[in-house]
């Protein structure tokens, strides 16, 4: 845990409510009401990011709902004691800082 709370302390300087999860071996990032721009507007939703592989993904953003007509074969998940939806978007490096982990998933979204 001690790499990601090193690496965290970059995105908490932006999304000051974020913080650090644990379930098993995989740690998280819930980041509460993220604003995210998507098809010309901006909405707020609770998310989950994952900077590690998760199944057969590098790394991966959990939502609290699906974004319609955004991110394609959207699946559900349950993490955290929560039920999370998230889409098909691979190969987004863990190597990275956690804050270009999340650009890159957002991006996708647009």
């Amino acid at each position: 845990m001690t790499d990601i709370l090193a690496a965290f302390s970059a995105l908490q300087a932006i999304y000051s409510t974020a913080e650090v999860m644990r379930e098993g071996e995989m740690n998280y990032v819930f980041i509460p009401r993220l604003p995210i721009q998507t098809a010309g507007n901006q909405i707020s939703l609770d998310a989950l990011l994952c900077p590690q592989a998760h199944g057969s993904y590098s790394t991966r953003l959990f939502l609290e709902r699906e974004i319609p007509g955004r991110g394609s074969n959207w699946t559900t998940h349950q993490v955290l004691g929560r039920t999370w939806r998230t889409w098909s978007y691979n190969n987004v490096s863990a190597a990275q800082p956690l804050v270009a982990i999340l650009a890159s998933h957002l991006k996708a979204l647009a």
